[in-house]
Formats: C-alpha cells, structure tokens, sequence
C-alpha cells in the first residue's frame, strides 16, 4: 500500500489560508453576538407588550348561562359572545384584581298596542316606561297603559308578570302585553258647574273615580255608572245634600236631592199623620246643613190582649168531712181591649178604650168545704199545691205587687229586695206582721202556697200582697176578698 506524498506549500499561500480562517472565524462570532441581541430585544418588547396590554379573565353572565374568557383588548370584549348581539340590552360590568365581570340584561318581546296599531318590541326594560320609551310611545299626563288588561304606572316592573295561556294554541308563547289608552275630552256638569274633563276612562264610573268623587246611593249620576264613554258625552251629577230633620222631637239626618220642604215630607213615612207643625213653608228650599221641624198629630189604635183571672166559687160538700177544704184549681181567661190612642208630636196626649171583648173565658177556682159531721173534727185540705192540715182559715183581702211597685230604679241594689232580704218573685207575699207574723206559710186558692217574707205601709190588719215576677203581666191577679188558710 503507498502513501500519497504531502505537495509542499508555499508561504504565501499559507499566509492566504490563514487570513480566509480568520475572516470565517470573525464573521461566525459576529454572526453569533447578533443572534443573541436580537433574541434579547424581542423577549424585551414581548415583555413590554405585557406590561403594556395586560390580559384579564372575562365573566360573561347571560340567560344561557355563565362562561369565562381571557382577553386582551377592549374589542376583543365587545365580540365576545352575547355581546356582539345588537338587541342586547347595556351590559352591567364590574372589575375586579386579575377579574372582569359582565352582565348581559335579559331581553324579551313585549307586544304595545297604542294608536290603533300593534308593536312587538325586544327590549331589556325592565318597567313599563322603559319599555314604552324602547317603542318611542310618550305618555300624556291623562294617558292610562294596562299591562295584560290590568292598570299600571310607567314605573310598574315587568318582573313576575303572569301570562294567561287562554287562547294560546299549543307552542305559542304568551307576550306581555301594554295597551297605551290616549285620554279624551268630556264635559261634566256637577250642580250647575260645567268642568272640562281629559281622561282616559272607559266608564262613567272610571271618569267619576277619577274626578276623586264618591258616588252615594241617593246622588244622581246620568247615564248610568256602568255606561261606556263616547267621544263628546256629557256627564250631569247631582250630589244629594244633607239635611236634619226633626221629627216628633227626634232628629234624623237625611241624605236627598229633595230641594223643598214639600218634597222631604213626601219622603217622610208620616203613615197617615196630620202634619200641624212645620218650621218652614212647603215651598221653602232647604240647603245644606239646614234643619226641618216637622210636628205631627196622629191617631193610632193598640190592641190589647192581658189575662183574665178567674174568680173563685165556694161549694159545700157533704161528702167532706166538717174542716177539710179542696181546692181545685181554675184557668185564667183573655180579655181582649182595643184603645184609640192620640201623639201628638210623639207624645200622648189621650187614650180612649174603644172597645173589651172576652176572648177566652175564665175557669173559677172551686173552693170544696166539708159539711159532713164528724167526731172530733180535723182541719184538712187538698189542694195542687198543698194537701194536709191547716191550722186555721182567714178571710183577707188580697192585693198583687212586683219589683217595679217598689220605691228603688232597677239599678239599684235593692231594687226588688223585700223586708227579709228575698228577692219578689211569685210565692213572696207582703203581711201585717201583727196579723200573720213573716216567716208564716199559707195557702191562697187561685195563687198557690205562700210564705210571708215581706211587709208594706199599705198592707194593715187582714190584707195580703200576693208576689208575681214582673213577666207576669199588667193584671196576673184579681184583687178581692179571699179565704186564706194559715198553715204553721
């Protein structure tokens, strides 16, 4: 194998070769130095740029839901999605450290009916008056908007409205819905005061409410309440008026459009009474707040229906043994009593009885005397009320009283208290203590068995006063002569 020999080199071209390695040499190093400055300016202006647009984390809030995006620049917030819709209401932001928050008002369709024509508006208003501003509807002063047929305000909200789904068919959506009523002109005649009236009512009534007025039953309102406006109507109302009137001495205030004296008497239920008192003339006008004396003279006819008590008849029974007595018992008949009475200005001033009838016929109590002879006689007597011996009998005369024959009102504490601290009541008789001394029992026929529990400044020697309770009636007692018979 031979070895290729090295040509000698000349030393000039070494010098040559050696001035070629040092210039390659020079430029790689230059080359070199530039690489990395240039690397160093752009991490420079890239973390400049940084410094300069610093990024931020976007929270978009919309119906849809909520998202996060990261963005540098403000239009790259303007596209972000839900943004870049034009029927998208102003968006609400906040900004917080590293942190951007942005809501997106929900918008919805809301259906404006106003000049006879009808608008679908999408708006993010969130009342009435921002909804009809999105629509370019101004209200007038006496303007009324309904929101789904109810009345609203400009500033009524539209959150929580309820839709009614009568007459949607299947899949259609219910929208809100403003009717704009445009007020008109009307002329009202309250009295005799014509008053130019601008509104919006639909009704009589509507346009008296909203003149602030309270209808009553007796005022005048023509046409009628419920009638509906037309363009041009005129309206009449005629307040009633307030007046007193004292009739028989009682006053009474009367509300009426009656002007004369003549008209409030025909409203009077007088009920056939002469009118023989008037404080002004019949034809005299009665303005408000005047007073009316009216004097009356009448004739009223009262029927009278009180019981009749019946007498008591004495019979001898041979059968009896001498001293024993039964008592049976009688019934208490009607009388019937008609009496002509004159008011005059309500107070009484006579009363005729016109007429006593006898509806029902009293039954006489029977008072049985023994007469059969006997050995060593007893006093005995059978009655409903009491059989078995009496110590003696007594003729007396027998009167009636109840608490109101007392000297004390009803509100007084001792207001039907007798001598001996009882209450009157029927079985509570009056005595003369000389005669019959108080706590004695005896039988009355026709009253029953009584105790003698009170005295009286009229009740002297051989009287009695029979009680009653004052439900008893005006005349629960026919008083008389009696045969009492003392038990104890």
């Amino acid at each position: 194998m031979t070895q290729a020999l090295l040509r000698p080199v000349s030393r000039s071209q070494l010098r040559r070769e050696r001035r070629v390695f040092v210039r390659r040499a020079r430029a790689r190093v230059f080359r070199g130095r530039n690489h990395a400055s240039a690397v160093l300016a752009v991490t420079l202006f890239i973390l400049a740029g940084f410094r300069a647009f610093p990024g931020r984390d976007v929270l978009v809030v919309s119906d849809t839901g909520a998202q996060v995006y990261h963005a540098v620049f403000q239009g790259e917030i303007a596209a972000l999605p839900g943004l870049d819709q034009p029927e998208a209401g102003r968006p609400r932001t906040f900004n917080s450290a590293g942190l951007a928050g942005i809501g997106i008002p929900r918008t919805r369709d809301v259906t404006v009916s106003v000049d006879g024509r009808e608008l679908v508006v999408r708006t993010s208003a969130g009342t009435i008056g921002g909804v009809l501003a999105s629509a370019g509807v101004e209200l007038g002063p006496r303007d009324r908007v309904r929101l789904n047929g109810t009345v609203a305000t400009p500033q009524t909200p539209l959150a929580g409205v309820r839709l009614s789904a009568a007459g949607l068919s299947s899949g259609s959506i219910a929208l809100p819905r403003l009717e704009v009523e445009r007020a008109r002109r009307f002329v009202v005649f309250i009295d005799d005061l014509r008053v130019d009236v601008q509104t919006s009512a639909a009704t009589v009534g509507e346009l008296v409410a909203d003149l602030g007025l309270v209808v009553r039953e007796a005022d005048l309102v023509e046409p009628a309440m419920e009638t509906p406006l037309s363009a041009g109507m005129a309206v009449r109302l005629a307040p009633a008026r307030t007046i007193t009137v004292v009739l028989d001495g009682q006053a009474q205030a009367l509300y009426t459009r009656a002007a004369t004296v003549a008209e409030v008497l025909a409203l009077l239920d007088l009920q056939g009474a002469e009118v023989v008192e008037l404080s002004h003339t019949q034809d005299a006008y009665l303005p408000a707040g005047s007073t009316l004396v009216v004097g009356t003279l009448r004739t009223v006819r009262e029927e009278v229906v009180e019981p009749l008590p019946p007498a008591t008849v004495v019979e001898e029974d041979p059968a009896l043994p001498r001293g024993h007595v039964r008592l049976i018992p009688g019934r208490p008949g009607e009388l019937r009593t008609v009496v002509e009475a004159v008011y005059r200005n309500g107070l009484l001033e006579s009363r005729e009885v016109v007429s006593r009838s006898v509806t029902k016929a009293p039954v006489a109590h029977r008072q049985v005397i023994g007469t059969r002879d006997v050995e060593a006689p007893g006093l005995f007597l059978a009655s409903p009320e009491y059989t078995g011996p009496y110590r003696k009998k007594l003729t007396v005369w027998a009167t009636w009283y109840n608490a109101s024959h007392g000297p004390w009102a009803p509100d007084h504490p001792a207001y039907g208290r007798t001598a001996t601290g009882v209450l009157v009541d029927r079985g509570i008789c009056a005595v003369d203590p000389q005669v019959i001394p108080l706590g004695t029992r005896f039988v009355v026929p026709g009253y029953g068995l009584c105790i003698a529990a009170d005295v009286g400044g009229g009740i002297k020697g051989a009287k009695v006063d029979l009680g009653f309770p004052e439900d008893a009636g005006p005349n629960p007692w026919r008083t008389g002569t009696v045969d009492i018979y003392i038990l104890d």
